[in-house]
């Protein structure tokens, strides 16, 4: 077998991968609009009304009934007929992606529509996997998730609210490994929405992209990184 090494200083960084999270109606659906380039919605939880009038944006509603089986054809169609048309593909959003998927699962049952702990699996290995398959569509991915909070004690004994995307605990730490950044959606004093991209120990963040340890909303993909004559959208409503 024949090794193929790439010197690290050769390595580039146009492209990544994303995950966003904040309450509901905090603007993660809005963020979406300042992207770089042609940007490609998978419509979940059914907010992507906020990104009326954008040109640069085509949206697919994914089925939320039959989110199984069309999920996983959805995924197939992007590799096989739409690999490298987009500058970005988001998913909107994966925190109801999971609650659609169980509930699917849950409806073909024997438990009266109640999930079963099979299935819980199935859609653990789904969302993972789907990841995985779409780091290979040539372009940005960015999942967006609900914000979720807990108490956490440190080694120290000492306690923290603290903030991190709402996705199935069990497979939270492969998917935010998966991920270049993770951000969560803030306001700062001065009433702008920004992302915070760096760990503390009240937010789950990371940024293995750049140096930048927070952006505004409009800054999350610089615009012309990696995308030729693009610029940065105008604000908008917030979602």
């Amino acid at each position: 077998m024949a090794l193929q090494i790439t010197n690290a200083a050769d390595i580039k960084t146009s492209k990544g991968t994303y995950l966003i999270y904040g309450p509901p109606g905090m603007g993660k659906t809005s963020s979406l609009k300042y992207l770089p380039g042609k940007t490609l919605v998978l419509d979940v939880d059914r907010t992507s009304k906020v990104l009326k009038g954008c040109k640069n944006i085509d949206i697919v509603q994914v089925d939320n009934i039959n989110t199984w089986d069309f999920w996983e054809k959805l995924i197939i169609e992007l590799y096989e007929n739409y690999k490298g048309k987009y500058n970005n593909v988001c998913i909107d959003n994966v925190s109801e992606l999971e609650r659609c998927i169980l509930s699917d699962l849950g409806s073909k049952g024997k438990n009266k529509g109640v999930p079963s702990q099979g299935d819980y699996q199935y859609m653990q290995f789904r969302l993972v996997n789907s990841l995985r398959y779409m780091k290979n569509l040539g372009c940005n991915i960015i999942w967006t998730a609900w914000e979720n909070t807990d108490s956490y004690q440190d080694a120290n004994g000492q306690y923290y609210n603290r903030s991190f995307p709402q996705v199935n605990h069990k497979i939270i730490n492969n998917v935010l490994g998966l991920c270049d950044v993770v951000g969560r959606l803030a306001i700062n004093p001065e009433g702008e929405r920004g992302f915070i991209l760096t760990a503390s120990n009240s937010t789950y963040a990371k940024n293995q992209l750049d140096d930048r340890k927070g952006c505004l909303q409009s800054e999350l993909i610089p615009a012309g990184d990696g995308v030729e004559g693009t610029k940065t959208v105008s604000k908008g409503p917030t979602k």
